[in-house]
């Protein structure tokens, strides 16, 4: 009675499975196995074909878009325990809008090159790229697009920001260009990852003017001294 009742309990269990929960990469992969048994069956409906093709990208997407979430997350864990300090100063003569005899120091920021040396390691350690492009605009205007790309899923999401080629300090209008496009790279990288460098947050106390800031300063200075309204 004992050994019958142990195979009935082992047929019970057999019949029964305990089944965990199926993962997102179990899903696509039970669709993309039903995609490959309807496809070679001659009475295969053509619309159900496609609806589960549909069916299998938008799971394939899902999985992309977890998998970028989670390797974005894991990156600014990390970068909460860096500190990124501004250790460049930018240099501006007001009266000869050069920088020479003069000048002083405006601000202090943190370059790409600052940021970029704690970033890279982590981008790559989880498999991800960022990349700009840039296009002009009406009036001027510079438009930088961040790509933050996931490698292996394909998902990635973009982040923009425009403005006004920076004339200021005497710079030549290619000048103008490169620096701006420096400018907002910084700001998209910072923006895109939440970066606060060292100086930037002063709790409210109304600490120094920051790069933006003194930028629009000194264009307002520019258009008094040249007699345009505003």
């Amino acid at each position: 009675m004992e050994i019958e009742a142990d195979l009935a309990l082992k047929t019970e269990e057999v019949e029964h499975p305990i089944l965990s929960p199926a993962t997102p990469s179990d899903s696509s992969s039970t669709v993309l196995a039903l995609i490959e048994r309807v496809a070679l069956d001659p009475r295969a409906d053509v619309e159900k074909l496609q609806h589960i093709m549909t069916m299998y990208e938008q799971l394939k997407g899902k999985e992309a878009e977890l998998a970028f979430n989670a390797a974005k997350g894991r990156i600014l864990k990390k970068l909460a325990g860096i500190k990124i300090i501004k250790n460049k100063s930018a240099l501006y003569d007001v009266e000869n809008g050069k920088p020479q005899r003069g000048t002083h120091e405006a601000f202090k920021y943190a370059p790409l090159e600052e940021i970029d040396k704690h970033l890279r390691p982590l981008l790559a350690e989880e498999h991800m790229d960022l990349s700009f492009s840039d296009e002009p605009r009406e009036g001027g205007e510079i438009l930088i697009r961040g790509r933050l790309k996931h490698l292996p899923g394909g998902h990635y999401e973009d982040s923009f920001m425009p403005a006004p080629p920076d004339t200021t300090g005497g710079k030549s209008n290619v000048q103008a260009v490169g620096s701006t496009n420096s400018f907002l790279r910084r700001y998209i990288v910072c923006n895109i990852f939440n970066i606060v460098v060292v100086g930037d947050d002063d709790d409210g106390t109304g600490g120094a003017i920051d790069e933006a800031q003194t930028k629009t300063i000194l264009q307002l200075i520019k258009k008094l001294k040249s007699g345009r309204s505003f």
